[in-house]
């Protein structure tokens, strides 16, 4: 079963083969609904790749006969495939491979088949995700060696079983591998490569600039060899599966997502997990060697290597306390229950009662007490915290319950919930449970600040700067910044392009309190927009200016007595009167004055008449009107020249009186 998250960036890792093209692209076409041969009712896509189409289904047949989930997946040729001859072998030619690998840890696949122009192959339906969305999930930090293990041991199985029987998957990669909900591991695209030489992933379109005769492979995880288009092997498989190990424990691809010939080892260095030592780093290492002769070749020995690094650390601890009769019991004995540990311990009476004393421990004083157990009593400690584990892990939960919430009591303390999850997995760092519990609680931190800037996103582009309720965005600002401190938000394109209108446009009405709320909405939302930079400079320049301004007005509409701000009105109207001395040093007649002479005016009722940026402007403007009459005297335009004449003095007498006064 295939899925396929156009989201995702792995999305991108698609298949390239040569030698099958669609003679001509279809518009697709939704299945949802049909009813293949009167048994396979198609209920919702799933997923799609190059050639084939991807549905859950529902199997009538078994739901006739009572099955409680009668579900299967369902892979259906493309249209403009359907009447391919080569595509319809290809189909076949995986189905029956598939049906040959008979593995727990290998996708089932039941039936190919047709109805009329629908070629269609029916699979076991698993409820899970492919590896790609759990890397997603795990970054930046990956995952605990110990669940990868859990993970690659069953991948290994897989492609050994595969091995054995001769057939190399050659196209191994994350989103051809299920992790369903039991924990389970599915590789499915089997078979084909062997059967069709390089023809491995049947469903991808091919690579137009790709020129050898028969490739297929995903370039990130294709070996150099499957590159240079030589035969498949199993360094092949070897070379992708420890690109998924890098990638299940840092979250990253080991190259960077290069395809191998394109790699310069001078410039693309490999970087060790942090979750592995240097003896598990050699191994991997050598599993990531571009060269085959530099590989590993062997799935099993890399997987023993992996395997025997769980069991050092309890060699450690049990030294000197216990005897055993082989090394084998050594590694079993963690998992056994203290009752069992009691058995084998050779211990004087007085370390028996101590050991009494423990067990009598209830779960709530073992945690209470794990700190003060002493070094020598490791293993005990060990089959100790297994015996609790389950009660431990309920009393994590209810400590996640318990986690403070915000100031508004909305949304958890993820951060603290991290801690809590990550302090458990350092008790337990194999428990499945914890990892569904760590990934889950990511996951929902992951899908609250998307939807939050997703809202955010949409006032911005609508210009609702000021709404409230769930739509204020400082509330909005501080709940994501509560939620992730390292999130930046980052807002679109033409949430900027209104914004900058908008001030511009509360600049020109001089909208003192418009101007204050922009200012505000701009420090929080468009501090990491480099575009914005310029703007939101200006708007600090002139914050000060503006709150007191906007003081003024307030006391003044509260009736109340207030000295006008002079000295911050000259900063909040320097750039409108700059543009007033501009348009006047470039006027060509009495008509473009008259124009700037109304604009002044305008302004000149929302300021005081002593302003001394206002008083300078009307005394050029006077000027100009006695000059500009001057002119059309001179031309004989009396009657026009005494109006200017008029205004002229008007103005200086306007001034004239100020300075009486």
């Amino acid at each position: 079963m295939e899925k396929n998250n156009p989201q995702d960036p792995a999305a991108d890792d698609k298949t390239l083969i040569a030698g099958l093209s669609a003679k001509k692209s279809q518009a697709p076409v939704n299945l949802v609904g049909k009813c293949f041969n009167k048994r396979y009712l198609i209920e919702s896509q799933i997923g799609n790749g190059g050639m084939s189409d991807i549905y859950r289904a529902k199997d009538l047949h078994l739901e006739a006969e009572g099955v409680e989930e009668p579900y299967v997946a369902i892979k259906v040729l493309q249209q403009e495939f359907s009447q391919r001859s080569e595509a319809k072998q290809l189909l076949i030619k995986e189905a029956r491979k598939t049906q040959q690998l008979s593995h727990p840890n290998i996708i089932r696949v039941y039936d190919v088949d047709a109805d009329g122009d629908y070629h269609f192959m029916v699979m076991e339906w698993l409820d899970g995700e492919p590896l790609d969305q759990v890397i997603k999930r795990s970054k930046p930090l990956g995952l605990p060696f110990k669940g990868v293990l859990k993970l690659l041991e069953q991948i290994a199985a897989a492609l050994i079983y595969a091995h054995k029987v001769g057939i190399v998957h050659t196209d191994l990669k994350p989103s051809n591998i299920i992790l369903t909900r039991g924990g389970d591991i599915k590789v499915f695209d089997f078979g084909v490569a062997r059967a069709m030489q390089l023809n491995v992933d049947q469903y991808a379109m091919p690579d137009k600039e790709q020129t050898t005769p028969h490739s297929g492979y995903t370039p990130a995880y294709a070996s150099l060899e499957q590159l240079e288009g030589k035969p498949p092997c199993i360094a092949d498989d070897i070379y992708a599966f420890s690109c998924i190990i890098y990638e299940l424990l840092t979250g990253k691809h080991p190259y960077q997502r290069l395809a191998a010939n394109k790699v310069d080892p001078k410039q693309v260095l490999l970087v060790k997990p942090k979750h592995i030592n240097y003896y598990l780093w050699l191994t991997l290492k050598k599993g990531l060697a571009l060269n085959k002769a530099d590989r590993a070749s062997d799935v099993n020995d890399m997987l023993k290597v992996f395997s025997r690094c769980l069991w050092p650390k309890i060699l450690a601890a049990a030294a000197g306390i216990v005897f055993f009769a082989g090394a084998a019991q050594v590694y079993q004995v963690q998992e056994h229950s203290i009752e069992k540990l009691t058995q084998e311990l050779t211990v004087n009476t007085s370390k028996q009662a101590e050991l009494a004393a423990f067990k009598q421990l209830t779960t709530l004083d073992l945690l209470a007490r794990l700190d003060n157990i002493p070094g020598e009593h490791a293993l005990i400690k060990e089959g100790l915290l297994r015996t609790h584990q389950q009660k431990i892990i309920d009393i994590v939960e209810q400590r996640i319950e318990q986690v403070a919430k915000d100031p508004y009591g909305v949304y958890k303390n993820y951060d603290d919930i991290e801690v809590i999850l990550a302090d458990a997995l350092v008790i337990f760092p194999d428990s499945m449970r914890l990892m569904q519990m760590q990934d889950g609680q990511r996951t929902s931190r992951l899908s609250i600040v998307d939807a939050l800037a997703e809202r955010l996103n949409l006032l911005l582009v609508q210009g609702r700067y000021q709404e409230g309720g769930d739509n204020h965005i400082p509330r909005l600002v501080e709940d994501l910044n509560f939620l992730d401190a390292a999130f930046a938000f980052l807002p679109q394109e033409q949430a900027f392009t209104l914004y900058q209108e908008n001030f511009n446009r509360a600049l020109a009405h001089h909208d003192v309190n418009e101007i204050t709320a922009l200012i505000a909405i701009g420090e929080l939302v468009f501090n990491h927009v480099s575009e914005a930079g310029p703007l939101l400079e200006f708007g600090k320049s002139m914050k000060a200016s503006v709150a007191k301004l906007a003081a003024y007005n307030e006391k003044i509409a509260n009736n109340q007595a207030a000295d006008y701000p002079y000295q911050a009105a000259k900063v909040f109207y320097h750039k409108t009167f700059e543009q007033f001395s501009a348009d006047l040093q470039g006027i060509e007649d009495h008509t473009q004055l008259a124009r700037i002479d109304e604009s002044v005016a305008e302004l000149a009722r929302l300021l005081p008449g002593d302003f001394e940026p206002l008083v300078q402007i009307e005394k050029r403007i006077a000027g100009l009107y006695l000059r500009h009459a001057s002119l059309l005297m001179d031309r004989r335009h009396y009657k026009a020249a005494q109006k200017l004449v008029e205004r002229g003095n008007e103005l200086y007498n306007q001034i004239n009186q100020l300075s009486v006064l």
